[in-house]
C-alpha cells in the first residue's frame, strides 16, 4: 500500500480512539501527550518500510501527498531506525534463522512482522530512554528521566507499526503474520499500487465515524465511562469490516 494512504488510514484511526475521549484531552496538560502520541503513530505508520530501500516515505522529509509540504523528522527517525534497530535486529536473525529471513518476492520481511515491529518498538523505547535519561543530568531537564512520555510514544508507535501491517493485510501482497517461522501471506485482494478505490473509501468512513463520536462527545451525549469501551470497540469493528470487504483471507499461501 502507498506511504499516503498508511497515513491517512493511520492517523483517521488514531482520531477515532481519540475521539470518545476528546473531553478529557481538550486542556493545556494533556497537549503534550496528544502531540507524542500522533508523532509516534505517524512515525510508526512509515516505519515498517524500512526494508523497502531509500524510496521509502520514511527517508524523506516531503510528506507523500501533502503538495510538497515537508516534515524534516521523518528522515531523522528513518535512518536512525533503521541503523540502530533494523539493521542489529536483522543480523541477529540472519545468524539465528539464516537466509530465508529474506523475502524472495517483494520488501515485507522482519519490519512487517508482529515480532519484527514489536522489537523495534521495544529498541527505539530505549534509546530514547537512554537519552533522555542523560539529559535529565542537565538544569531543569530532571523531569526527563523516566518520564511517562517516553512510554506513551513508544506505544503510539508501536500502534502505528501494527496499523500499517493491517493495511498491508488488505493488499494482494499481505503479511507473514508468524514470520521467521512461516512463510504464508495473509492477506486481501487490494491492488497495492494506489488505484484501488477501496482505501480512500475506508478513510472517508473513519473520518465520517471520528467526527461523529466527536460531535457526541462534546455535546455530551457520550457518558465519560462509555469513552474507553468506544475507543477500542469502533475502531476494532471496523478494521475487521475493512479486512473482509478487502477479501482477507485471499487464496494464496506460498513462501515469499
Amino acid at each position: 500500500m502507498k506511504g499516503i494512504f498508511h497515513i491517512i488510514l493511520t492517523m483517521l484511526t488514531v482520531l477515532l480512539i481519540l475521539a470518545p475521549q476528546t473531553n478529557s484531552l481538550l486542556t493545556l496538560e494533556s497537549l503534550p501527550a496528544v502531540l507524542l502520541l500522533l508523532l509516534g503513530a505517524f512515525i510508526g505508520s512509515l516505519t515498517p518500510d524500512i526494508d523497502k530501500g531509500k524510496d521509502a516515505a520514511i527517508y524523506h522529509s516531503e510528506i507523500p501527498g501533502a503538495g510538497g509540504k515537508k516534515f524534516h523528522l521523518t528522515p531523522m527517525f528513518g535512518y536512525s531506525i533503521y541503523y540502530t534497530c533494523y539493521k542489529p535486529l536483522q543480523l541477529i536473525f540472519r545468524i539465528i534463522f539464516g537466509k530465508k529471513i529474506y523475502a524472495i518476492h517483494g520488501h515485507r520481511e522482519l519490519p512487517h512482522s508482529p515480532i519484527g515491529i514489536l522489537l523495534i518498538s521495544v529498541l527505539l523505547t530505549l534509546y530514547i530512554w537512554l537519552i533522555c535519561f542523560a539529559l535529565s543530568f542537565v538544569p531543569y531537564l530532571a523531569f526527563l528521566n523516566n518520564n511517562y512520555l517516553i512510554y506513551l510514544f513508544g506505544a503510539a508507535f508501536l500502534l502505528g507499526c501494527f496499523l500499517h501491517l493491517i493495511e498491508d493485510t488488505c493488499d494482494n501482497s499481505g503479511i507473514h503474520y508468524f514470520y521467521p517461522f512461516s512463510f504464508s501471506r495473509l492477506r486481501g485482494t487490494i491492488k497495492g499500487d494506489g488505484t484501488d478505490i477501496n482505501p480512500t473509501v475506508y478513510a472517508v468512513i473513519l473520518l465520517f465515524a471520528a467526527v461523529i463520536i466527536f460531535s457526541l462527545t462534546i455535546l455530551g451525549f457520550i457518558p465519560a465511562q462509555f469513552a474507553y469501551p468506544l475507543s477500542l470497540l469502533v475502531p476494532i469493528v471496523l478494521w475487521v469490516i475493512f479486512l473482509r470487504v478487502s477479501g482477507v483471507p485471499a487464496k494464496k499461501a506460498i513462501r515469499e
